[in-house]
This record gives structure tokens, sequence and C-alpha cells, in this order.
């Protein structure tokens, strides 16, 4: 007789949680959507041409543009449009492949070897993000036990990242020396430790207190890795950022950037020793696992790091802008919080007044970045501004007016004694 495996009965329906329930049921999505219906969206707001001082918007509109981060007014810059367009030209649009298989070209070893000239490093690893930098360097840092320390108003990547490492994440008070020197005090003498802070803080303009996390890092044996996205361009006598004008650079033992700020392109680098950038080529995922940045957009960074280097007076005039916009704010009732940056932030408390202020800014002729919950805590809502280069005084004088009207105009007196 044939041996007749047993005919096991077909089960029902197996009913599973659904999986994609938290993205499903998105509080935040939702409020996106109701926003979008009500006309009251301010996110996602589609441009209709390049982000220049006044940038065309989809609507037809034409309005001051205080929300971009083009901080030294390169994406439009005709030199760095042409080195784009001979670049797309000579290699095609796109590296088709990772840096370690065939998607390396000459123009990425140059932008790595510019850049890390530019910061007075050994090396530089490109990666096809800021955010991917951030990845790159956190993700491969730290063994199991080890600890990274992370300011709680970090941007998000390098939280991601940090959480992405084989060590533990530890946050500490945002911009708080003190806080962080506990968090080092109860560490196991014998544990690696990753200090990792924004050189300046995307969404309030602040710089880290560089110059006193350095010395605890020295105190301490602990490496310090800095985000100079904001700061690149901006601060320091050459542009390198927050480090630089702490007077620290070279005691940070890894800076990353983001090339979609003062390099006027899209991408990001890891700026540190050669040892430490091996091991990233070797093993971090954005660089071995990801496609190589495309061509055009390397040559437009490193374009945009020559002229850079070869035109300061565009900081000077970035940081005098600043200067201007904050004054006029200032006279006019909108004080923004303390920075030196191209980011300057006014506070506007609840996110519905947020939007309001944005949406009367906006309808009378200044675009601005609305910043809410999550981006910042509940109720400490702001206008994000950033100024470039480029604005004329004109301009900004104008614009800060305007921005000044729209957040007295959503101020009740409560909240305005309640920002102060």
């Amino acid at each position: 007789m044939l041996d007749v495996a047993p005919v096991r009965p077909v089960p029902a329906q197996v009913v599973r949680r659904d999986a994609f329930a938290p993205l499903l049921e998105c509080s935040r999505a939702e409020m996106m959507r109701r926003h979008t219906r009500e006309g009251m969206a301010t996110h996602s707001v589609p441009t209709a041409g390049a982000p220049e001082p006044v940038t065309v918007f989809d609507d037809g509109r034409a309005r001051i543009n205080l929300g971009t981060n083009n901080y030294l007014g390169l994406a439009g810059d005709p030199q760095v449009v042409e080195a784009a367009v001979s670049a797309l030209r000579q290699y095609g649009t796109s590296a088709a492949g990772s840096r370690i298989l065939n998607g390396t070209t000459r123009l990425h070893l140059t932008l790595e070897r510019e850049l890390a000239e530019h910061f007075g490093t050994e090396d530089a690893v490109l990666a096809s993000a800021g955010v991917n930098a951030n990845v790159a360097m956190l993700s491969t840092a730290g063994a199991a036990g080890d600890a990274l320390l992370v300011d709680a108003h970090a941007h998000a990547s390098l939280h991601a990242a940090a959480a992405a490492s084989r060590g533990t994440v530890l946050r500490f008070t945002h911009n708080s020396v003190a806080s962080l020197e506990r968090r080092l005090n109860r560490l196991d003498p014998e544990v690696g430790a990753v200090v990792v802070v924004d050189g300046v803080y995307s969404m309030s303009g602040e710089s880290a207190p560089l110059a006193a996390i350095a010395g605890l890092c020295r105190r301490f044996s602990a490496r310090l890795v800095v985000d100079e996205a904001h700061g690149l361009g901006v601060l320091g006598a050459h542009g390198r950022g927050a480090a630089e004008a702490a007077g620290v650079l070279d005691r940070v033992d890894a800076i990353t950037v983001a090339f979609s700020k003062a390099l006027a392109s899209v991408g990001g680098a890891v700026m540190t020793s050669r040892a430490i950038a091996d091991g990233i080529r070797a093993s971090a995922m954005p660089y071995v696992f990801s496609a190589a940045n495309d061509p055009a957009a390397v040559a437009a960074a490193l374009a945009s790091l020559r002229v850079l280097r070869r035109e300061p007076e565009r900081m000077q005039r970035l940081r005098d802008n600043g200067d201007l916009l904050r004054r006029v704010l200032t006279e006019h009732g909108a004080a923004p919080l303390p920075g030196k940056g191209a980011v300057i932030a006014v506070r506007t408390g609840e996110d519905e007044d947020t939007r309001a202020a944005w949406a009367a800014a906006h309808e009378a002729g200044v675009y601005t970045n609305a910043v809410g919950y999550p981006a910042v805590p509940r109720g400490q809502g702001v206008l994000r501004l950033a100024v470039m280069a480029t604005h004329t005084e004109e301009q900004l004088r104008r614009a800060g007016e305007l921005v000044a009207d729209a957040v007295r105009r959503v101020r009740t007196p409560q909240r305005a004694d309640a920002m102060a």
C-alpha cells in the first residue's frame, strides 16, 4: 500500500492586525489632508521657477522668498548652472551604480578632495543626501555597549542615524552643557562615546555651544560629530561653519554637510580622517548600497564650493542681510529668536496661529516656512525665515514689515505674554 499523507483542513483566513495601520491611521497625515481640502495647507507649496530672492510660485504670483535654503544665491547662478549642464552632457543623467561598482567619476573624486581641503580634514566621503551623510557616519559608529549622546533638538536624521548604530542612543537637553556633562559622567569609563550636535539648528537658527562641548569631549575622551548643513558657507572666517566660528574645527572628529543649502545642489558629505572615511566606504549602507550622486548635482556642488572659496564677499552680504532682517523684525514688534546664521525664527505659538501667520504673509507676498509640532515642541511654533546673499535691502525691509504684521495679527495679548 502507498503511504498517503493525511489531508489537512484548509484553515479559515487568518485575520491579523494591519501592520500598515500606523500609516493608514496617521493623525498628522489626516490633518495635512484636511488643511489641503480647506485651502490652508502650508506644506509642499509648488514653485514655478528657481529659488531666487523673488520667486514665481505655481499660482502665478511672485513673492519675496524667505523660505529657501539657497543661502548664497547660487541655485540659479549662471556659472553653477553651466557646470551642471556640462556634466549632464558629458556623464549623462545618472551614474547608474553605487560608488564601489561603476558609480565613481572624476567629478566625485574632485569634490571629495576639495571638500577635505576646505575643511582641513584628511578625507571626505560623498553621500546622495545630507540625511544619508548622517546615516553613513553614525550607523557605522559605536559597537554594542557604546553610547551616542545626541542633542534633543538635533536634526531628525541624526537621531535616526544614531538609532541605526549598534550603540545605545542617549539624548541630552538641547544646548545644555550641564546635561551633556551629567550624561558623560554616568557612563562606564571604558564605554565608547560619541557626542552628536548640529552646528546651527535648522528650525531655530541657534548655534551649539561648541567650545564648551569640545572641551567636554576632550575631558571625557569622547568623539565629536557636528552637522554643519546650515553652517557651511554661512559661519566662520572661511565659511566652514559653526565649529570654525567657535575656534574648535580641529577638535571635531567628523563633520557632515548637506549640499542643498549653500552649495545649491543635492547630496551630502562626511569630512573626517582617512581611516574613518575608509571605514565608511567599506561598511556604510548609503555608500555601498546606494546609487552614486548624479554627476550634474556633483558638478553644481563643486562649482558652488569654488565660488564660496573664491568670493568670500557673498558670505558677508549674507550676514549683513541676516542682521538687517533681524533688526526690521524687532523694530516692528516680531523680534526673532537669538541666532547669527541665515536661519531666522519668529515665534508664533500654537500650530493654528502659525498657519494663520503663514497664510497672512503668503497672501501679502512673502513666502516663509510654517514650522509646528513635531518639528518643534508643542505650542512653540515659528515662522522660519532664511535670507540669501542676493536679497536686496528693499526686499528684506518690505518682507520683514509684512511678516511682522502677519505675526502681530495672530498674537493675542495672553499668547504674546506666554511667548515673551
